[in-house]
């Protein structure tokens, strides 16, 4: 998540992939899945305020993906609203009840759990002809009240529940948040439960849950809800990964009632220390000596952020990288690569600390409100 010096703002998605153009890297990003991205983004208001181009660092596949997250800034709600009453893009259709629940919380009967929804993600999968995938969050300290006290696992799964109803118009599966309340209940001290959505869009009958680990409680957790998945691949890839004093965001899947082998690993690299760029550098040496991917796409990956602005970028624009490691024992090992942009301008009364920190925000890699994948 950006520096809390700092607050996003909303910006048009096709402008800003036009902009970058030039830093695409095509070794990742084929120019014209960019321009197939750009025009379907073309037809969405501009009221994001986080984009997100998805491919993949490892295999042959060429999509990219489009993803795009509404943060609950001031004024957000009402700007969806009306954007939602004016605008006909087909990409917000598949996702219009949800974002018009949560643009008038006070119109719909899981009022409450759409109030304390600080984030919702949107992701469309190429060609972008399907409903996206609709990821509303459910811990609301993770953007909107960093210093409240953690909710309990009831009203989690509550907040899950919620989503559903407002995302689908009908209850959630009831063994689906029976397993999702097993999960988040058997969380270790520090971790955190983050956001749920359902795979239906994708023609999947299961439902992901997004959690926040500490890394050394990782493996304990998984053995504690039964996962049934590989751990030896776990425990080759985690220290890889994620350094020991670092959270790891895992993505759990669950169909009948029950978690499936699937699991998505992701660090925390924000590029805001040394340390967070040795850990990165470490991870990217990982899959390039495991045979997972090349110094070219690894050189294409590192350019995005390190580059300078394009002529015509919005001084404001900061550009970032995030990776996700995918175990399945029926498949290779998967890594996914996201290239991440949004806009942030300082907050009122505040100042950088010095010119060095505001030159490096200018590029840095930070953190998102999490996104789907």
């Amino acid at each position: 998540m950006p520096a809390t010096d700092h607050e996003l703002i909303h910006f048009s998605l096709a402008r800003e992939i036009e902009v970058h153009r030039p830093l695409w890297p095509a070794a990742l990003l084929p120019p014209d899945r960019v321009e197939a991205a750009r025009a379907a983004a073309s037809s969405l208001p501009p009221i994001f305020h986080w984009l997100m181009l998805e491919t993949r660092l490892t295999g042959d596949d060429p999509r990219v993906d489009l993803l795009a997250c509404i943060v609950d800034t001031p004024g957000a709600r009402l700007a969806l609203g009306d954007a939602l009453a004016s605008s006909s893009s087909p990409l917000l259709e598949g996702a219009r009840p949800l974002l018009s629940a949560w643009a008038s919380p006070e119109l719909h009967p899981q009022r409450s759990c759409l109030e304390k929804t600080t984030i919702v993600w949107l992701e469309w999968d190429a060609p972008y002809s399907a409903p996206p995938l609709q990821l509303p969050f459910i811990d609301r300290r993770f953007w909107g009240e960093p210093t409240a006290a953690p909710s309990p696992p009831e009203e989690l799964v509550a907040m899950v529940d919620g989503g559903y109803q407002a995302t689908f118009g009908e209850p959630a599966d009831r063994a689906m948040l029976d397993a999702f309340r097993r999960l988040i209940t058997s969380l270790p001290r520090g971790a955190r439960a983050l956001a749920a959505t359902s795979l239906r869009p994708r023609g999947r009958s299961c439902d992901r849950l997004f959690v926040s680990v500490p890394q050394p409680l990782v493996l304990p957790w998984l053995d504690s809800i039964g996962w049934p998945g590989e751990r030896a691949r776990v425990r080759r890839w985690l220290p890889r990964l994620v350094a020991p004093w670092e959270d790891v965001f895992l993505q759990v899947e669950v169909a009948d009632g029950a978690p499936t082998p699937y699991l998505g690993l992701e660090p925390r690299q924000t590029e805001l220390s040394t340390v967070d760029r040795r850990e990165r550098a470490r991870l990217l040496t990982s899959l390039i000596d495991a045979g997972l991917t090349d110094h070219e796409r690894v050189a294409a990956l590192e350019a995005w952020t390190h580059g300078p602005a394009p002529s015509g970028a919005d001084p404001r624009a900061a550009r970032s990288i995030h990776l996700k490691l995918i175990l399945h024992p029926e498949a290779p090992i998967e890594v996914k690569a996201y290239f991440g942009l949004h806009l942030r301008r300082l907050r009122p009364g505040r100042r950088a600390s010095s010119a060095r920190q505001a030159k490096t925000l200018a590029t840095a890699s930070l953190r998102p409100p999490h996104r789907l994948r």
